[in-house]
């Protein structure tokens, strides 16, 4: 059967270590293969090849809650990029600031990135490294980065992934929905006849179906997809993924609906 993915878009709640379990935070034993690549003493050429980054745009996937979340090339590409571009200098801050990482913010998001293209291209045709996090998850999927990545590409300028956290991956990996084949639609259209009219264009499709809806907006989905979708598809509501209180519940959007009406939910 055909299923609806419902994933409420994730406001970043930086998790600290010091909250998470025990057995998680045991640090890798001196015998191990990990810490003896930590320990082992590094010549200078390595460490050069370590600290030099290629010139190029840099997408690096930051975490959508917990801040064990993030990769050792993320890190060491954000330790060594010129700059960061950053949708929210103020909250990208917690996490540089957890890792000791000193590299300089500038903020780029979607009220100024037409602004600041032009000056982040001549840095990159200089041959600087740039990278680009948003407040969470991965740049340019329902972020900003996506028009620079494309002007990158348009100039021949390199545009590198360094892969990692995506909420809509990790929700839909643990929904219980057929993977196999689905559509990443992002957030729907504000005004009431273009959302109908793409959740309709969704009805239509076999695949999984993956949304993001900011909290306030969850009561007006719901009535929107079960109106389109009808009661015969599942639906799954997952959020705080990687928090604390993290949830995914499967039912059908009728039934996800009414049960909203009797006791909301943020």
């Amino acid at each position: 059967m055909a299923s609806l993915l419902r994933l409420q878009a994730l406001s970043l709640t930086l998790t600290s270590p010091g909250r998470l379990p025990s057995r998680i935070l045991r640090s890798a034993s001196p015998a191990s293969p990990l810490a003896r690549g930590f320990s082992a003493a590094a010549s200078p050429e390595q460490r050069a090849s370590e600290t030099d980054l290629e010139s190029g745009l840099y997408l690096v996937a930051t975490p959508i809650g917990n801040l064990e979340d993030i990769t050792l090339r993320a890190l060491r590409v954000l330790k060594c990029a010129h700059v960061i571009l950053s949708e929210d200098t103020r909250h990208s801050g917690k996490l540089l600031q957890h890792y000791d990482i000193k590299t300089p913010l500038l903020s780029f998001h979607k009220f100024n990135e037409r602004e600041r293209e032009p000056s982040i291209l001549k840095r990159l045709h200089e041959g600087e490294a740039v990278a680009v996090i948003s407040d969470a998850g991965t740049p340019g999927i329902s972020d900003p980065g996506m028009e620079l990545a494309r002007l990158c590409a348009s100039e021949k300028i390199p545009v590198i992934p360094i892969p990692g956290p995506s909420a809509a991956i990790a929700a839909l990996s643990a929904s219980g929905l057929p993977t196999d084949e689905f559509t990443f639609v992002g957030f729907l259209p504000k005004h009431g006849r273009s959302r109908k009219d793409r959740l309709e264009v969704s009805a239509r499709e076999a695949a999984t179906q993956i949304f993001y809806v900011p909290p306030h907006g969850i009561h007006q989905f719901l009535s929107d997809a079960a109106s389109s979708f009808g009661d015969s598809r599942s639906c799954v509501i997952a959020r705080e993924i990687t928090k604390l209180h993290e949830e995914v519940k499967q039912m059908k959007p009728l039934q996800l609906d009414s049960q909203r009406e009797k006791s909301p939910c943020s």
